[in-house]
């Protein structure tokens, strides 16, 4: 088995953000030890410790994503509003460190566990210090005691630091994995970036009510803020049990396609994956790219009560098999119709058999009036139904199989008027693609 080699790119991007990291850290260190915190300080800054590790340790993960989520951030924040950056850091980059260490996958060995985590607290530790630049930059004044600052002072300069740290850890992480895969930056970021403003929307208060309860009772107020940090926490996971139910619903329907046609599995699997890398290659909205999966998946759900006879008939179609066959775009449409999650896909299910020609159906659109993303499920479907899987069985029975060559030559034919010219250009990107990396 070839084991992967990390581009010289990624290798040397990992060891100058560890360095900038290490650099930050030990700044924190020099200044924290020359003016250490004075009484019950440290006991507050152990406390934080072990808020933000909790918060770590239980993250909340994302369905059909690899994406987790915590409620780390506010609890970092509110250590920032209290004790300034420097302590911010002190504290933040152990703790992450901990956590990352505690929760790592098992079987990791032993460099790739230090490497990753070494990577991770560096990147948080560079984020957090970009953040306090900002905040400070917009006008933002430390918080100490005794100091006669009102939260009014720095509403604007905290949603800054939010709104900053945010960013740069997209930046960071985005750049990390388009190095690593070689693949466009928009790519890794686009997804990071639909986390942005709910991250905002709940950093902030949270943040600000973690200090406040602490300057209303002091040390006590920091084990007040473990109830909102439930609270949160319970929020986010009622979220993913919702997104949990929303994708086994897309898989029931899947497997019902599957048991009622047993050829759909494959072209669908295919269809879903093909049209997911020309959504991505043509740099199509966050929003499309988020569905364009389930859309493949589910993009002949309407063909569920057509005749199988009618579906697999090896002679030529009636003109009143072809009049069962194109209400099929029409009725998927109407399945997903009743799922709201589902509602950004419905016109892109109704239309993937629309032609910029307007000779499609069901409704005859001509370019300009059809959703791009349904061109890009035309596309990705008519080469599929044109090449069938590697199996026999994910063939059709009515038609024999075209060579790559060869289908490849019918969808350029078709650019313009039968297919959208923009989606065949870059679904040819995608061959190409793949052909120089030997691969699917």
């Amino acid at each position: 088995m070839k084991v992967r080699q990390f581009p010289r790119a990624f290798i040397l991007y990992k060891r100058l953000l560890f360095f900038a990291g290490f650099a930050i850290f030990t700044s924190a260190l020099v200044v924290m030890f020359s003016n250490p915190p004075q009484g019950s300080a440290w006991l507050e800054l152990l406390g934080f410790f072990f808020l933000i590790c909790a918060s770590d340790w239980f993250p909340v993960s994302l369905p059909g994503t690899i994406t987790e989520i915590t409620m780390t951030m506010p609890a970092v924040l509110g250590l920032f509003i209290i004790h300034g950056v420097w302590a911010t850091i002190l504290v933040s980059a152990p703790a992450f460190f901990t956590s990352s260490i505690a929760t790592h996958r098992r079987g990791w060995p032993i460099r790739t566990l230090i490497s990753h985590t070494a990577f991770n607290t560096a990147s948080i530790t560079v984020c957090i210090a970009t953040g306090s630049l900002a905040y400070m930059l917009a006008g933002g004044l430390p918080f100490s005691a005794g100091m006669n600052i009102t939260y009014a002072d720095v509403i604007l300069p905290l949603m800054i630091w939010v709104f900053v740290t945010s960013s740069t850890d997209t930046i960071l992480v985005a750049t990390a994995g388009s190095l690593y895969m070689g693949e466009p930056w928009r790519m890794h970021a686009v997804p990071r970036i639909r986390w942005m403003i709910p991250n905002l929307l709940v950093t902030w208060p949270a943040g600000v009510l973690f200090a406040y309860l602490y300057d209303v009772y002091g040390i006590q107020g920091i084990i007040l803020m473990i109830v909102p940090f439930m609270v949160g926490r319970k929020a986010l996971d009622q979220y993913s049990k919702q997104m949990s139910a929303y994708r086994e619903t897309i898989t029931t329907l899947g497997v019902y396609m599957q048991h009622y046609h047993p050829y759909t599995k494959g072209h669908l699997e295919r269809v879903a994956n093909l049209a997911d890398k020309i959504a991505k290659q043509m740099g199509l909205a966050m929003r499309s790219l988020e569905f364009m999966k389930d859309a493949g998946l589910l993009h002949d759900i309407g063909k569920v009560g057509v005749d199988e006879g009618i579906l697999d008939k090896v002679g030529q179609l009636t003109d009143e098999d072809w009049a069962i066959i194109k209400q099929h775009p029409a009725r998927g449409a109407e399945i997903l119709a009743q799922m709201k999650y589902l509602e950004p896909i419905v016109p892109w299910v109704r239309g993937h058999h629309e032609r910029p020609d307007g000779k499609g159906y069901p409704d005859g659109l001509k370019d300009g009036a059809i959703p791009l993303e349904a061109a890009v499920l035309a596309v990705a479907d008519a080469f599929d139904a044109m090449t069938g899987g590697p199996d026999e069985k994910d063939r059709r029975v009515y038609r024999t199989p075209l060579t790559l060559d060869q289908a490849i030559d019918q969808l350029r034919y078709g650019a313009g008027t039968q297919f959208d010219p923009r989606v065949v250009k870059a679904f040819m990107q995608v061959m190409a693609k793949q052909e120089a990396e030997g691969g699917n």
